[in-house]
């Protein structure tokens, strides 16, 4: 009877806020699983959707054939290498950065993490800008077409006995912080699909998710694909691309590219397995072209707190709480939604982030190209504002944003895919600081206030570039290094 009672105020709150979705939001699981105890949650089926991809790959013809990964020894990946770098992710106290390579040409048989050492990138930075010399001990020349960078092997720079691997076409990672010091990394995995999960010992530096062997591919306990472990659920929505970690909640919001899909992990900050909990489809319309729902960027307006979903498909913002009754498994509870509206029309959202007081959210826009200010800071009620500021306008294919404060106020930074630039903009005043050419097809980004730098992943030259944002130093807002030398073509 009291998981009955349970159950009702979980299914009356849900049922409440559902109101606040302009669309009819539906779980991918029946009532009678919704709020199926977490100790009571089956064993995970070992079957993945890994299979489908070659296979659907390979009907195209005999090229894209060619192009289904093995799964030989020979083709596994270097474990000190970047490979289509993605997502990027800092470790808590600045001295390690997570890479995520999403094997987009199938060159390998898998994706892979690895680990940077900062202080060791900081270090080599250090001594070049002071010096102008490159260091005699290290595998790095001065670029050939801009003398302030210097270009190096990452090898020189990943701890290699740290890579694992992950399912192919990996997007956006991130990090929490547990209760006992060590880190957990997430990752959303298009290849498999999955959430894949990695446990980080400070102590020894190293990653481990239940593989085996010098490069270890994480198990399947470690690629969540079932709803709460549970066959007879089924699995999750395909199309994983968004993430956003919660260190103090202690739970993961993945989005999805397709069916407007959002996906609640629980994510334990005592060091318990992670498990999907919940999903809700259909949470956004399908734009009018392809006829394809898609929630995109997610982020908390404060940890712990409100996370908001932005949408390729729709020129609306949806927030979301996570429910919680002792017992039973954390949901996601629809709240208030508004519309990006300032400039119209104004789809196609892509990455939001937070200032650290929460009181303003930075949607970036590719249809107008611009990044959207908005006030949510709260009202008298104590709820957010959620209301325009202002629009400041942005290349044409803005995706990847951080924001940060390094002693003038917010800065944005935003990364260009096609342009191979990262423009800086003051949202304070709504203008362009800088605009920064850091190489081919640049994604990821991690703003280091500790290190005033910002590290970009560069998907389509096999880099991470690592800017310089000392205030008034001569190499500011420039590429003052480069991990990995830049991939010509065919993928070598």
């Amino acid at each position: 009877m009291a998981l009955k009672a349970s159950r009702s105020r979980v299914e009356q709150t849900t049922m409440m806020r559902k109101s606040q979705l302009p669309v009819e939001a539906n779980r991918h699981f029946s009532d009678e699983t919704h709020q199926l105890p977490r100790e009571q949650a089956g064993k995970r089926s070992a079957s993945f959707h890994s299979a489908l991809l070659c296979p659907a790959l390979c009907l195209i013809g005999v090229m894209a054939l060619a192009a289904c990964p093995a799964t030989s020894d020979e083709v596994r990946p270097a474990a000190d290498r970047f490979f289509f770098p993605t997502g990027l992710a800092m470790l808590g106290d600045g001295t390690a950065l997570f890479v995520l390579n999403a094997n987009s040409d199938l060159r390998f048989d898998s994706g892979s993490i690895n680990v940077v050492d900062l202080d060791r990138v900081e270090e080599i930075a250090d001594q070049w800008v002071a010096s102008g010399a490159v260091p005699s001990d290290v595998d790095c020349d001065i670029d050939s077409s801009v003398a302030y960078t210097m270009v190096c092997n990452e090898k020189e720079f990943i701890l290699a006995n740290s890579t694992v691997r992950t399912g192919n076409f990996a997007t956006e990672i991130g990090v929490q912080e547990l209760d006992d010091g060590s880190s957990r990394i997430f990752a959303a995995v298009r290849g498999d699909p999955s959430l894949t999960w990695a446990d980080f010992d400070p102590g020894s530096r190293t990653l481990s998710c239940g593989g085996s062997g010098a490069v270890p591919r994480c198990d399947e306990a470690h690629r969540l694909s079932r709803m709460r472990n549970d066959d007879s659920i089924g699995s999750m929505a395909v199309e994983p691309f968004g993430l956003y970690v919660d260190s103090v909640g202690g739970f993961v919001v993945l989005t999805h590219l397709v069916q407007g899909a959002v996906t609640l992990a629980d994510a334990p900050l005592d060091g318990s397995p992670p498990i999907l909990s919940d999903v809700l489809g259909g949470v956004f319309r399908p734009d009018n072209v392809s006829n394809v729902s898609s929630a995109l960027g997610a982020s908390a307006r404060v940890p712990g707190g409100q996370v908001y979903v932005t949408s390729r498909s729709e020129e609306r913002v949806q927030t979301f709480t996570v429910g919680r009754i002792p017992g039973e498994f954390p949901a996601l509870v629809p709240g208030d939604y508004f519309f990006l509206r300032g400039v119209s029309p104004s789809d196609n959202g892509r990455g939001i982030r937070f200032s650290p007081s929460g009181d303003r959210a930075y949607v970036v826009n590719r249809s107008p190209a611009v990044l959207q200010v908005l006030d949510t800071s709260l009202n008298e009620g104590g709820s957010p504002r959620n209301e325009l500021v202002r629009t400041v306008e942005l290349c044409s294919s803005a995706s990847g944003l951080v924001v940060g404060d390094l002693g003038q106020g917010d800065r944005a930074y935003v990364s260009c895919f096609r342009q191979g630039q990262v423009w800086v903009v003051d949202p304070g005043l709504g203008s362009v600081d800088a605009i920064i050419d850091v190489g081919r097809g640049p994604q990821g980004l991690v703003l280091s206030e500790l290190n005033n730098k910002l590290y970009v992943s560069n998907f389509l030259e096999d880099t991470v570039a690592v800017v310089d944002l000392e205030s008034g130093s001569a190499t500011e807002n420039r590429v003052v290094l480069k991990l990995g030398r830049t991939r010509q073509s065919g993928g070598n």
